[in-house]
């Protein structure tokens, strides 16, 4: 029965269109995008594996970098450590030839002071060797820095090993303060042949032991200095800078010039605020047989200052124009340190991401420090001034090489690690890019067929719309007639 209100096939027709316009639809979205799943709708298990991959291949991305960094790292500090090994082997050379009996005081000084410039070249590579924000060769346990009067640090800083020859500069600068509460201090000086002397100072500028600035009986080393009377004195010693209080004001009533002959372990004894303080004089003022007081030891060269215990902070000075060797024992020795401004430079373990897959822990590798800072190094007490000294720094400077190409080694280790876990890593990516892409990944061959097929359908559709669409007037033709 042909129907008027109702037309059947052309209803047909339509559901039928609306199926294949989305297959044309899907068709279409996954030959522009070039992938299968485009939603989850398209397969949702198979977007989740995808979206898993996808994850795994970016973390490989990323740890491939963090490698990068690391071998960076490894390869900045094994070519400073190839440095000090250079500067360690030279140091050995110069032990090698201190060991010589030959050698004079002279020539012993010199090599000491290319020993030292030597040590001071490591401790400088340890601290500026940086990268990212790291420093993989300073010290892991590094010292707070010291409380300062003015510019002046504690007698700690300078002679940190009671006993040993440290070499410094004489000048008019202070040489340490001797901090309150310090016991049995014992301070031993040797010009090496110059007129090197102690000067020991209040901070408010009372000169208690030393050589005299006023009056006829100047001393050769402050005359030598330019400093010949207290307003001298108050103008360029009692400064800030050389700790001295603001204000202070020379004052030598209570010089103790020491005794009527030289004696090192005290030629005369003062007593100042509960402190027995022995000077054992200046020898060239002494020594028989010379010109006076003319800036030449000649064989007096040691001089010593001994307090029993200190009641107040007290400045040291080595007044002079050449350089000097000192060592210092004690029985109390305080340690004022305070925190400082700035974290110190310190290194720490570096860490490195190796694998980071979803689903599983995250691994990584700790790249233990590498300390190649003089203290580090065993090397921060050793000098090359006497046999003894020369034969302890000569074990010292081997155990350094020792460690040092250790570090080396280890960073060598690390490198080729890091490569093949990048190899690994560039493997394992173009693995998972490629199971990705066939999990996700249109199938064009196939999508273009069946965009084809859809397209042949819908037109067939609508030409049979049409024709469908016609049946009505076929009832009218049949009214007319």
């Amino acid at each position: 029965m042909q129907a008027i209100n109702h037309n059947e096939f052309a209803g047909l027709n339509l559901t039928t269109q609306k199926i294949t316009t989305l297959s044309l639809q899907e068709s279409i979205a996954r030959l522009s995008s070039g992938l299968r799943i485009n939603g989850a709708k398209d397969d949702a298990a198979g977007q989740a594996i995808s979206n898993r991959m996808r994850s795994n291949a970016n973390a490989d991305s990323v740890v491939s970098r963090g490698l990068d960094d690391a071998i960076s790292m490894a390869q900045t500090a094994d070519g400073n450590l190839n440095t000090v090994s250079e500067l360690l082997i030279r140091a050995k050379s110069l032990a090698i030839q201190a060991g010589n009996s030959t050698l004079s005081d002279n020539d012993r000084v010199s090599i000491q002071n290319e020993y030292q410039s030597i040590l001071n070249n490591i401790q400088s590579i340890s601290e500026g060797t940086e990268i990212f924000g790291s420093y993989p060769l300073a010290s892991d346990s590094p010292d707070l820095p010291p409380v300062l009067i003015g510019g002046v640090p504690p007698l700690n800083v300078k002679f940190p090993v009671q006993g040993t020859n440290y070499s410094f500069t004489s000048g008019i600068v202070s040489l340490a303060y001797i901090p309150a509460g310090a016991t049995n201090i014992s301070i031993t000086i040797d010009s090496l042949g110059l007129d090197d002397d102690i000067q020991l100072f209040t901070r408010d500028g009372k000169h208690l032991t030393g050589t005299p600035i006023n009056g006829t009986n100047t001393d050769y080393t402050w005359k030598s200095r330019g400093i010949t009377d207290a307003a001298k004195a108050n103008s360029r010693v009692l400064t800030a800078a050389n700790g001295f209080k603001s204000g202070a004001t020379y004052d030598d009533t209570l010089l103790n010039e020491g005794g009527a002959a030289w004696a090192l372990n005290g030629s005369k004894t003062m007593n100042y605020n509960g402190m027995n303080i022995a000077y054992s004089g200046d020898g060239d003022r002494y020594e028989p047989g010379r010109a006076f007081n003319d800036g030449s030891n000649g064989s007096v060269r040691l001089e010593r200052v001994t307090i029993d215990k200190v009641t107040e902070d007290l400045v040291v000075m080595v007044l002079g124009s050449g350089s000097f060797t000192s060592n210092l024992t004690w029985g109390t020795l305080p340690k004022p340190t305070i925190a400082p401004p700035q974290p110190p430079k310190q290194s720490r373990p570096w860490e490195v991401v190796t694998s980071a897959n979803v689903g599983d822990e995250i691994q990584s590798v700790s790249m233990p420090t590498t300390p190649a800072d003089i203290k580090s190094l065993g090397l921060n007490n050793t000098s090359l001034y006497t046999k003894a000294s020369t034969d302890t720094a000569m074990v010292a400077l081997d155990n350094a090489l020792d460690k040092v190409s250790a570090y080396r080694g280890q960073y060598g280790a690390y490198i080729n690690r890091f490569e093949s876990n990048k190899a690994v890593l560039g493997q394992q990516n173009v693995a998972t890019q490629a199971a990705k892409s066939r999990i996700e990944d249109a199938d064009y061959a196939l999508e273009a067929s069946k965009m084809a097929k859809a397209q042949i359908l819908q037109q067939g559709q609508e030409a049979v719309l049409k024709a469908a669409n016609q049946s009505a007037e076929n009832i009218l033709t049949l009214l007319r007639g």
